[in-house]
């Protein structure tokens, strides 16, 4: 039976490992993406949800993220 030198072996197993180590490393990256993703979208839920509470409380308003200031978004100048 025909073999390939030891080294050809080894370098050919490094390779492999290589390419396997890559694969695990991108599958742990797309779960920590996901699980991004998914703490993003609940963020986003959570915003609209306060946005909402704010309309009802004072109205179509714009409230200005530095001050907390608050304009009526109707009579907003363009």
């Amino acid at each position: 039976m025909k073999k390939v030198k030891k080294a050809e072996l080894e370098k050919l197993q490094q390779l492999v490992n290589a390419i396997n180590d890559g694969q695990k490393t991108i599958g742990g990256l797309e779960m920590q993406k996901q699980a991004l993703v998914n703490e993003t979208e609940s963020f986003v839920t959570a915003l609209k949800a306060t946005q909402k509470e704010l309309e009802d409380k004072y109205g179509n308003v714009t409230v200005n993220l530095t001050t907390g200031e608050i304009t009526d978004a109707d009579n907003k100048e363009d």
